[in-house]
């Protein structure tokens, strides 16, 4: 059983908005990477999330049961 709609676009609007700056902090401090080299590491690590979102949403908009 799926969440409601309104559960899931509220995990998707975390995990896109939250996610990167998580991992650029991550990298940065824990990692001891310049700001800019978490950003550039960030942005790679960050295209599967992308894809995982985009997979997520076009489900959504296809799904008619809601």
């Amino acid at each position: 059983m799926k969440p409601r709609f309104e559960i899931r676009m509220m995990i998707l609007i975390l995990v896109g908005g939250c996610l990167p700056v998580v991992i650029t902090t991550v990298l940065n401090r824990c990692f001891d990477y310049s700001i800019q080299r978490s950003m550039e590491l960030t942005f790679i690590l960050c295209i599967p999330i992308a894809a995982w979102m985009a997979s997520k949403i076009n489900e959504r908009w296809h799904d008619e049961e809601d």
